[in-house]
């Protein structure tokens, strides 16, 4: 008699009976996948970075082509039109917030996905790999707060793919393809899927979220700009009487000292009508006493609170006394403007979403 063994050095029908019955258990209990099959790098015609072969020479081009070899990228890709429909199934969890590391991550944004290999194959002609986007429908969100937003279906990008560890039969043979996948942003590896960004109603439009970023960041800058019109500019609380003492008759020499209006001491808690200086600080002082250190540069005044003495103002050259750093003012209060190759004047301060640098061949 025989010695019974379940392997089988070929695919028996024992293994396409189990296979039939694993098809039906993924088809039944799986989800609707669309699948948006990666076709391979688009051609590029010019050929004269050896990094980045002519796939135009080629001709027909594969999944197994690569755009830019020193990079190891495939930034330009070209999708299949026609979508694919497959079953999957995966363990749903909840969006929770990570705080066991510094930051703040989101721990269930990456989803594992498992399919059904020969389905797979008979209807891709090959198995889903790194590249392949798979859109779910049933992730789409109808019940938007905005009645006019658009309601989309989630889309993920295949970031690996191997043999799933409990797709494998009693005959040892392997039945499930497992994936991992992570949310796609309007990125250019996508721009052939996602449409021309100057459509409005382009896919790529409704996911991303440049222009709502770019308009929240505009109206910080115009609300700093208000806030804060220049670099170390002298603020409101050293010049007007009403909030804060007024200094003057200091001339920087050390010899003189500050002349403070008593009537306004309380805000800033001092006691006293004349502001001393020196290089070092009193050694008994009293608290609210303010005090300008001539061993600063520039000379800085400070207040005695509690056990500290807190800084309050610097005496800069050009701005006088202001309770903000002012080397960086030519910086960034920069409103001159230049001509550039193109003979178009441009200002020399812009902002960075603004700034576009093609890269340069380093050859």
């Amino acid at each position: 008699m025989p010695k019974l063994s379940l392997w089988k050095n070929a695919k028996t029908q024992d293994y396409h009976y189990q296979d039939r019955l694993i098809r039906e258990a993924v088809g039944a209990g799986g989800t609707s996948i669309l699948i948006h099959k990666y076709l391979g790098p688009a051609a590029v015609e010019d050929g004269s970075d050896p990094a980045k072969p002519n796939l135009a020479e080629k001709g027909e081009i594969n999944e197994m082509d690569i755009q830019d070899i020193l990079f190891m990228e495939n930034r330009d890709r070209v999708y299949d039109t026609t979508v694919y429909e497959l079953r999957g199934t995966y363990n749903v969890s909840d969006q929770d917030f990570d705080l066991s590391q510094f930051g703040l991550f989101l721990n269930a944004d990456t989803l594992f996905i498992t399919f059904h290999t020969n389905e797979m194959v008979e209807r891709l002609g090959r198995k889903l790999m790194a590249g392949d986007v798979l859109e779910l429908p049933h992730l789409n969100d109808d019940l938007l707060l905005d009645a006019n937003a658009k309601s989309i279906n989630k889309f993920y990008a295949v970031q690996d793919a191997a043999r799933s560890a409990e797709g494998f039969g009693p005959t040892w043979w392997p039945h499930l393809w497992r994936i991992k996948a992570a949310p796609i942003n309007d990125a250019q590896e996508y721009r052939s899927l996602l449409g021309d960004p100057e459509d409005e109603d382009s896919l790529k439009n409704a996911l991303s979220t440049y222009n709502k970023e770019i308009a929240i960041s505009n109206a910080i800058v115009a609300s700093a700009e208000v806030v804060t019109p220049a670099a170390g500019y002298k603020n409101t609380e050293f010049t007007e009487s009403t909030y804060a003492p007024v200094i003057n008759g200091f001339d920087g020499s050390g010899e003189s000292s500050l002349a403070v209006n008593s009537s306004e001491n309380v805000a800033v808690g001092g006691d006293t009508t004349n502001i001393e200086t020196g290089f070092s600080f009193p050694i008994a002082p009293s608290q609210g006493d303010l005090f300008v250190r001539n061993d600063f540069q520039p000379q800085r005044l400070f207040v005695y609170r509690g056990n500290k003495w807190h800084r309050l103002a610097d005496n800069s050259a050009s701005t006088g006394w202001a309770t903000s750093a002012t080397n960086a003012g030519p910086f960034i209060n920069n409103n001159a403007t230049t001509t550039n190759n193109a003979g178009e004047t441009v200002p020399q301060r812009q902002a960075l979403s603004g700034v576009f640098v093609k890269p340069k061949a380093d050859n």
